[in-house]
């Protein structure tokens, strides 16, 4: 159902004003006992009456404001059933004689309002489209009846099975059950800023012109049409041509000038306002506040005078269709911009008056409200009000103006007037509960699957789910940090047997082991990850698999990837200690403890448990232990060249570490790194999906038809329960390298250097061998051995301040603002190549936003291999990292920033520390002296085995511990640690 917004303003003498506000005074008053029971579910949401006093010669109003369901004749009518004998009452008040039909008579006096030149300007937005008073209330009820359920009784039973019982209990309730039939609701979408692209503007201009200019070109195109018929006539075809011609240029530039010249004088009377910083009427402000926050709503009525020009009427219309073409085209139902709370508002011009009003029926205080239109929606205000008088200075009508806060509010304030008689049908319930209850009733009605309820539980005491959050607690802990608290770690690179069924016992006996969310065991972590063959050896059909993105199909050992990764040469996957093309590897299990004997007892339970279910362990990789500080904390870590390594990574949008430390320049949205989640441009990653006959049991969430996530989107309940389900949700990709590390030979090279370049004049003066080693390190690496930056420490590392044990690594820079020439960080370094930041546009937003999409999650650790005697025969990193998408994250990052010779414009350079350059490495390290070639850079980093896996949410990974059913399809038949209670 629709809802109608009416105003109708009767004139009266200004001597009666006094009269009738004391009038709506003594009946505004009535309005919290009988008049809100005669008011009650009639089908009005709200109502007020206010005076508007006009200017000389100007008639003073009493205007009526009407939202009601139906049409305009349902509201008046409404009002007109119920209120007739106080509407008498104030008709007396301003001496107007009594009508028989209040509905016939407010119609007479209706104010309508449109769009175009010769329309009574306004505007109306309404807050809950198709939300009638009933439903509404209703609504409300049965979130309370089921918030009161949950209280009294425990969610012990599971989601699911508390769903079943909820459902019975409403339907026990005479007056709750016919909610248990669901009802469309407006979408809300997925949040987002409203954009004036290029296809909005083409359009606006267009429906602008057509709007706007029809007044003065359907003339001049009559008269190009005239002229050209007669020129054609006397003359013949080409003279008429010609004149057609020469008719349109005059069509177009007399268009230009007009424009030209309404802009110019637009310009003029901008820069002739004078703003009106005077404080508002202390009585009519006090009268105004004594009537402010009584409930969760609040209603506001402003009367402002326009500004005498006759341009101004036409600008006001400019503002108007503008606004209406963003709410229409632009916003999501029921939102200006980014701004929800409003139920209703209405912008009216009122007739016969320089009056401007503006009535606003909100959410929250004045100052909220207010300061949400200063900060998110100011270009709204500055169009409209902008045309009043004394209002803060607009530029280009849309500019400026409201977004002087300060200033603003003031002269808002001045605007108003007091709401003497104002009725709401629900005062203490605000657009955000609405929206809210509204996705209680769908859940309560459609919720089939436990992703569904949870989401859907979670409403209660908190609103729909925005698209960005995360849900920790179904995310393998690996995401949220490299679990610094448990120093020893252990990888186990495992080998499945070819018998499913086999392979599924085995996964339900790993499974309850794995953790999941930011707050891991104190002293035991593990998590799990599953190669492309080995979600074929757990049963995923090849359809699902065909949903996977190539590059973790044909997996890292592939000689395509191997090619994309320069893995040639005495690096191809064949040479691999595993991992390699010929090599049956199925998943990791990552192992992570507080003290090597607990790290020992779980490595012999998983490798007796392989072996228990025909599995075997392929490889195992033991990291070095992470040095601990006094007390537990976290000490420095060195990767095996001897740099603090682990200084710079992304702040994933949701974690706790975002909250704590959300820098701009290294925030990287969800979905970068899991799927089921927005990424950098808004958009979700391709996640693979199982059909929902392949998921009989609803453990997998529903794929959503437009990525929207969050509790219930109303228009996909119902039909869209038996759709498609998410496998990918929560889940990541993991990509695992051993790369062995030639220490000796790194630290040769740099000796070496050292005696050939420390004198040279690109180097600072007087380096000793020692110091010049550390220098040239340094270039390479991109910063010093402590983990200081040189952007910000290009002389020395960077030293402790007064109280610190050590100095901390610095990583709030910019390459491109900071070091654009590359002079303290040379344009090749390593760190550079791994996140150029701005480097290629200094300064700009959009590099950076671009740069951050091609970001990865390290968690990898150093390791170490000793030989009889005990001294270290290998040396490298276990290198690991999670991203959403293999090619355009770490792929990207391999072939196009480490190995692209031309990076930043170089020539013929590759990564100086994981290059591939035999002994033709080279490093140019640029200075004002002139640039310095560091030559002979041989290769240091080697790879020993790796592997592309994935890494399954809590529900996946359950999906894929159930039995297989004789169709070979999954199954639930044994209970997980996810909850699989009956549905109801």
């Amino acid at each position: 159902m629709t809802q109608a917004m009416v105003t109708s303003a009767v004139p009266f003498a200004e001597s009666d004003a006094d009269a009738v506000d004391a009038a709506l005074d003594r009946l505004g008053a009535n309005l919290v006992g009988d008049g809100r029971e005669t008011l009650f579910m009639s089908g009005v949401h709200f109502l007020s009456i206010t005076v508007v006093r006009g200017g000389p010669r100007q008639p003073t109003y009493l205007v009526f404001e009407i939202t009601a369901d139906g049409d305009a004749d349902d509201a008046r009518q409404s009002l007109s059933d119920r209120l007739t004998p106080w509407c008498h009452e104030i008709l007396d008040a301003a001496k107007v004689e009594r009508p028989e039909n209040v509905a016939a008579f407010l119609k007479r006096y209706d104010v309508r309002t449109g769009q175009g030149l010769y329309r009574q300007p306004g505007l109306d937005f309404q807050g809950t489209p198709g939300m009638t008073v009933p439903r509404i209330l209703a609504e409300f009820e049965l979130a309370r009846v089921i918030r009161d359920y949950l209280d009294l009784n425990s969610r012990a039973t599971g989601p699911l099975s508390l769903l079943a019982d909820i459902r019975r209990h409403v339907r026990e309730d005479d007056r709750m059950r016919p909610l248990l039939v669901a009802e469309p609701v407006p979408r809300l979408p997925a949040q987002g800023e409203a954009k004036f692209d290029a296809p909005f503007l083409l359009s606006l201009v267009g429906r602008g012109a057509l709007e706007f200019l029809w007044p003065l070109l359907l003339p001049l195109g009559a008269l190009v049409a005239i002229s050209t018929y007669l020129a054609s006539a006397n003359a013949g075809i080409v003279v008429g041509a010609l004149t057609f011609v020469v008719g349109l240029s005059v069509v177009a530039v007399a268009t230009v000038a007009v424009l030209l010249l309404a802009y110019l004088t637009l310009r003029r009377l901008e820069g002739e306002n004078t703003p009106d910083d005077r404080p508002p009427d202390p009585v009519v402000l006090g009268d105004v506040l004594a009537r402010e926050n009584r409930s969760q709503q609040n209603h506001l009525a402003a009367v402002s005078t326009m500004q005498g020009h006759w341009l101004r009427a036409v600008t006001l219309r400019v503002a108007f269709f503008v606004i209406r073409e963003m709410v229409r085209r632009r916003f999501r139902p029921g939102f200006l911009g980014e701004i929800s709370t409003i139920h209703f508002a209405r912008w009216v011009k009122l007739p016969g008056t320089d009056k401007l009003l503006f009535f606003s029926n909100y959410g929250g205080s004045w100052e909220s409200y207010l300061e949400d239109f200063v900060t998110r929606a100011s270009f709204g205000l500055t169009g409209v009000w902008s045309n009043a008088l004394g209002f803060p200075r607009a530029s280009n009508l849309f500019g400026e103006g409201a977004s002087d806060g300060d200033r603003f509010k003031r002269w808002a304030r001045r605007q108003q007037r007091p709401s003497r008689f104002w009725y709401s049908a629900y005062p203490h319930v605000t657009t955000a509960r609405i929206r809210t209850n509204a996705a209680i009733r769908q859940g309560l009605c459609n919720a089939t699957t436990v992703d569904e309820v949870e989401a859907w539980l979670g409403l209660f005491g908190s609103r729909v789910r925005p698209d960005a959050l995360l849900e920790t607690d179904q995310v393998q802990t690996l995401l949220f940090g490299g679990l610094s608290k448990h120093p020893h770690a252990a990888l186990l690179a495992v080998a499945l047997p070819h018998a499913p069924v086999a392979c599924r016992e085995w996964l339900a006996s790993v499974e309850p082991k794995v953790t999941f969310g930011e707050e891991p065991p104190p002293d035991l972590v593990t998590n799990l990850a599953i190669s492309s063959p080995g979600l074929g050896k757990l049963g995923l059909p090849d359809a699902v698999q065909a949903h996977f993105p190539p590059a973790f199909r044909m997996g890292m050992g592939h000689p395509v990837r191997a090619r994309v990764l320069s893995d040639t040469g005495e690096d191809k996957p064949a040479t691999w200690l595993w991992g390699g093309p010929d090599d049956d590897l199925d998943a990791v299990l990552l192992v992570y403890a507080a003290d090597r004997a607990t790290l020992d007892l779980a490595v012999a339970d998983h490798v007796a448990g392989l072996a228990r279910y025909g599995a075997r362990l392929v490889h195992q990789v033991m990291p070095k232990p992470l040095p601990m500080a006094d007390g537990g904390a976290r000490s420095a870590v060195s990767e095996p060249f001897g740099f603090v390594d682990g200084v710079s990574q992304p702040i994933v949008r949701g974690t706790r570490r975002w909250m704590r430390q959300s820098d701009a320049i290294h925030v990287v949205e969800a979905g970068e790194f899991v799927l089921g989640y927005p990424d950098g441009r808004g958009y979700f990653p391709p996640s693979p999906s199982v059909p929902a006959s392949q998921d009989p049991d609803n453990l997998l969430p529903l794929v959503d038809p437009v990525h929207s996530r969050g509790a219930y989107q109303p228009e996909f309940t119902g039909d869209g329960a038996r759709g498609a389900r998410d496998f990918g949700r929560n889940g990541s990709f993991l990509v695992v390298r051993q790369l062995r590390q030639d220490v000796d030979r790194f630290h040769d090279y740099l000796g070496r250097a050292a005696e050939r370049y420390k004198d040279h004049p690109a180097a600072p003066r007087g380096l000793s061998v020692a110091q010049a080693r550390a220098w040239i390190g340094a270039k390479m690496i991109g910063r010093w051995p402590n983990g200081t930056s040189l952007v910000r420490y290009p002389h020395g590392p960077g030293r402790p301040r007064p109280g610190q044990a050590r100095a901390r690594p610095d990583n709030e820079f910019l390459y491109g603002t900071e070091d654009p020439l590359g002079e303290r960080c040379p344009l090749g370094a390593h760190i550079r190549r791994a996140n150029p930041r701005d480097s290629l546009a200094p300064g700009s937003d959009d590099e950076l936003s671009i740069v951050n999409r091609h970001r990865i999650l390290r968690i990898g650790r150093a390791y170490e291999t000793a030989g009889d005697d005990g001294r270290p025969t290998e040396q490298g990193l276990l290198f690991m990292c999670l991203n959403a998408d293999i090619e355009r994250q770490f792929e990207f990052i391999q072939q196009t920033w480490f190995m692209g010779r031309q990076f930043h414009g170089l020539e013929n350079e590759v990564d100086p520390v994981t290059g591939r350059g035999g002994k033709m490495g080279r490093l140019t390290v640029p200075s004002p002296q002139g640039p310095l070639h560091l030559t002979g850079i041989e290769d240091f980093v080697s790879t020993r085995g790796g592997g592309y896996f994935f890494m399954p949410g809590r529900q996946a990974l359950g999906y894929l511990s159930g039995p297989l059913r004789a169709a070979g399809l999954p199954g639930s038949a044994q209970l997980g640690p996810t909850d699989r209670g009956a549905a109801a």
